[in-house]
């Protein structure tokens, strides 16, 4: 390469570089201004009261404590009883009763794999009725 040619070379990096940085301000610039934007906003925000910082919205004095909530029951639809969680026919529920079988403990019992019931063992299982 010659002199001219390595000018040449030269200039042409620089000012590609020179567009890159203006870019690169550019976008800096535009960043900054949406951000001032943004900061206006949450200001404005801020000065309405809209962020949550009076949470009872002005219904009770400085000095007056709150009233708790009612209990409700959704099962019963009654208020005062009960809450839900507490409530007694939640109580009640429809599972089977427990089981019934007072063998002896030690004793196995026929159990069938295939049925997956208790009554016969799976050697003697008819598992055509299974399907």
């Amino acid at each position: 390469m010659n002199g001219d040619t390595l000018i040449a070379q030269m200039k042409e990096d620089k000012e590609l570089a020179e567009g890159q940085v203006n870019f690169l301000n550019s976008v800096i610039v535009d960043l900054q201004r949406k951000n001032e934007e943004l900061q206006a906003r949450m200001d404005a925000i801020d000065e309405s009261g809209i962020n949550g910082d009076d949470d009872d919205y002005g219904l009770y004095a400085p000095g007056q404590r709150m009233l708790a909530p009612r209990l409700f029951c959704d099962i019963c639809d009654e208020f005062d009883l009960h809450d839900t969680d507490d409530c007694p026919t939640q109580a009640m529920s429809d599972s089977p009763p427990p089981t019934q079988y007072h063998g002896s403990r030690t004793e196995e019992r026929a159990y069938c794999d295939i049925c997956e019931m208790f009554g016969h063992w799976t050697v003697d299982c008819d598992d055509e009725q299974t399907y």
